[in-house]
């Protein structure tokens, strides 16, 4: 009699705890736009916590894999992690919608690299981010961009710190892509057969790759490298945001297509070749350089910085560091033979106040307002700082 009785008060129990389990009977795609917010092993572990759960990881579609850069776990969790990943790929429903997959470790092989992007293409992924997250270089290795070929990625973003390998009949094709983002990579050429140092012929050495990405919006290339590259291409019909920084290469001339950009961001760059063609949409520039560092007190780079502002002339809206506003006025008279190149401009932003800054601004005003007499003036005395001195010229 005893045992019944007990047996009545767990069964009640656990109806009496069922009736209050109110996470449990959540929709599972509210459990899912949960389960986005949280490290994907967090996800495995959790389902534990309810039989309905048990495997509702398996069909989660926002999958994120991060493993912080931390010298204490590095060699415990880190090591481990690559493993992690390959099984929960392998245990996945293979039918089930893969939405995004943000992948970011202090520790990435080749080999699991190009086994996440053939998983995300095999599985119409529309947002891929792969982020290696250690400062230690690896570049043990390239992928061939044949292997991005996909009708669903609408966002890419990969700082990997490996190579892009380009060979003439192979490419990427990517034809619904919005953003593009790619930091540390290295394009190479490679012709069949050959590697890419061994050709002479400088048409060889021209490498074009987004004119295929009929819907790319955004384009930023961060600290990426061009290996024995003469001309870098980028052509893009429906291209409205670019930001090139601190690109590595020796002497690549770059070659920009792009009827509707709006917004360039030039930042940090060593002194290249710059040729831009129809870019009758062009409203904002930033323009930052590091000359300094190369060269000092060379005419060609003030040469070079004018036959780049031509380039740019329908912007409206120029931001220049204090860099480029130190080598323009050391050379006056190069500025007065060449004059003001935008005939569009209405806003001219300093970076950070230059010195001595009376000199500084009357030359300024002299070169910038050469066409346009309204041009207003935004001095920023640091630039962390919302703290601003505004000059309207009259």
């Amino acid at each position: 009699m005893v045992r019944r009785k007990s047996i009545k008060v767990s069964d009640r129990a656990e109806e009496t705890i069922g009736d209050d389990d109110r996470i449990s009977r959540l929709p599972i795609e509210l459990i899912h736009q949960i389960y986005s917010l949280m490290d994907t092993r967090f996800c495995v572990q959790s389902s534990l916590l309810s039989r309905r759960w048990r495997n509702i990881w398996k069909s989660q579609p926002y999958l994120n894999f991060k493993i912080e850069t931390d010298p204490y776990t590095f060699l415990t969790i880190g090591s481990k992690f690559p493993n992690f990943v390959h099984r929960f790929l392998s245990a996945r429903e293979k039918h089930a919608e893969l939405v995004t997959i943000d992948f970011r470790s202090n520790s990435i092989k080749l080999s699991l690299l190009k086994e996440i992007v053939t998983y995300a293409i095999s599985h119409r992924t529309q947002k891929l981010n792969i982020e290696y997250l250690s400062g230690i270089p690896t570049r043990r290795g390239g992928v061939d961009l044949s292997l991005f070929k996909s009708r669903y990625l609408q966002e890419v973003s990969l700082n990997i710190d490996f190579e892009f390998l380009k060979t003439p009949t192979l490419t990427w094709d990517l034809p619904a892509l919005t953003t593009l983002h790619l930091e540390r990579v290295t394009f190479t050429l490679c012709s069949p057969g050959s590697n890419s140092s061994s050709s002479s012929n400088s048409s060889s050495k021209s490498l074009e790759l987004f004119s295929t990405f009929p819907n790319l919006k955004t384009l930023v290339l961060v600290h990426c490298r061009l290996w024995d590259i003469h001309t870098f291409y980028i052509t893009s019909s429906g291209l409205k945001n670019l930001t090139l920084e601190r690109i590595l290469h020796h002497s690549c001339r770059f070659v920009i297509t792009a009827p509707k950009l709006s917004s360039f961001t030039y930042n940090h760059m060593a002194p290249c070749s710059f040729l831009a063609n129809n870019l009758d949409s062009l409203e904002t520039v930033i323009f930052r350089t590091i000359y300094g560092t190369y060269l000092e007190d060379q005419p060609k780079i003030v040469e070079f910085m004018i036959d780049t502002f031509h380039q740019l002339y329908n912007a409206k809206f120029l931001t220049l560091n204090k860099d480029a506003l130190m080598f323009l006025t050391r050379f006056p008279e190069l500025l007065e033979r060449r004059g003001c190149p935008f005939v569009r401009l209405q806003s001219l932003t300093l970076d950070e106040k230059p010195h001595p800054l009376s000199v500084v601004i009357t030359d300024i005003i002299n070169y910038f307002r050469g066409n346009s007499s309204g041009v207003m003036v935004t001095i920023k005395h640091n630039p962390t700082s919302s703290e601003q001195v505004v000059i309207r010229f009259s």
